[in-house]
């Protein structure tokens, strides 16, 4: 049977929820359409075991994919190159699609031709389960209906929202391994590679926020800091190499933009010391250097300050700005 949808699942050390992501698959009723892809990135606990049980049980529809450690751009890779789908799109190994609305979305997968097709998400606390929030990144347009990239002006796309035709990223698109924070430049360089979009109205991914350890926690922010950095500096050499379209422009604009904010805030979040800060000092040199247009843009109240100090002051000035953004628990977990 035709696959519609190739799911390629970054997984390491995911023994924990590994079943929490596939079990929906298979109360979907569409596993038959289905090629699903654990990518097991060098796991050192029973995530391959687990996932080898899965595949033995339903070896058309689920593959498990072993490989070295090469970090969540390495499991992507992977995953388009080995991708048996008309349409692929990414998860990770915690988190997990909504099974009752998998039916109608294949339908609409079935009869799209769109480039990329977005659809809604939601977060949710790890620690209960509670919905955090539902987001949507349809700027306002007509549900089903194809459009120009040109013709949506405003428009935001994030990982979890984004279902792309593989043919248009297989042997395009390549993102940076051994790199942690990669979903933005999987999604930017994808986005440069399409021309039409659809915009659907059902929630498909769940991601899971506020786990402690997570990338996106205090103690996340701590370790790899320094890797969205890298992140930010390969997407913008390659928006200025590579990046032609002014409608594809618009996008790295707005989600590039919002990357490098939140950069200066991660940094001012984290424990302000020498290193820290020399590293801050850093960040803002390359971007008023490569990307004026975002350094002007950016309105951080305590970076326009420290900017005139030659950021004297700043260990008062980053106590200061956690303290008041008031975004994290006791122990480290980010507050959406």
């Amino acid at each position: 049977m035709e696959k519609i949808l190739s799911i390629s699942i970054a997984a390491y050390n995911v023994a924990s929820t590994l079943c929490e992501a596939l079990d929906p698959f298979l109360s979907s009723r569409v596993l038959d359409v289905l090629d699903i892809m654990i990518v097991d990135d060098g796991s050192k606990d029973n995530t391959a075991k687990i996932a080898q049980e899965y595949v033995e049980k339903y070896p058309e529809s689920i593959r498990l994919i072993q490989q070295k450690n090469g970090g969540w751009g390495s499991t992507v890779n992977t995953g388009i190159q080995n991708a048996k789908g008309r349409y692929f799109r990414q998860m990770d190994g915690d988190d997990y699609y909504k099974p009752e609305n998998m039916p109608n979305y294949i339908k609409a997968l079935q009869k799209s031709d769109a480039d990329m097709i977005i659809t809604p998400y939601l977060t949710y606390d790890a620690t209960n389960g509670n919905v955090i929030s539902h987001e949507n990144c349809n700027p306002g347009c007509e549900i089903e209906k194809t459009y120009l990239l040109s013709e949506v002006q405003s428009f935001t796309p994030f990982m979890h929202s984004v279902t792309v035709k593989t043919e248009r990223i297989r042997n395009t698109v390549t993102i940076t391994e051994h790199c942690f924070y990669t979903d933005t430049e999987f999604v930017l360089k994808a986005c440069n590679q399409v021309r039409t979009v659809e915009f659907l109205d059902m929630e498909i991914y769940c991601y899971r926020c506020a786990a402690v350890g997570q990338s996106m926690s205090l103690s996340g922010m701590e370790k790899h800091y320094t890797e969205q950095t890298k992140v930010i500096d390969v997407l913008l050499s390659y928006m200025k190499e590579k990046v032609k379209d002014p409608a594809v422009r618009r996008i790295y604009d707005n989600l590039l933009c919002g990357t490098c904010c939140w950069q200066y805030l991660v940094m001012l979040y984290i424990k302000p010391t020498s290193r820290h800060k020399k590293d801050l000092m850093a960040f803002d040199e390359m971007i008023r250097a490569r990307a004026p247009q975002y350094y002007d843009k950016i309105g951080i109240g305590v970076i326009n300050k420290l900017r005139q100090t030659h950021f004297l002051g700043y260990s008062v000035a980053a106590r200061y700005k956690k303290g008041k953004d008031n975004r994290f628990t006791k122990d480290g977990r980010l507050v959406f």
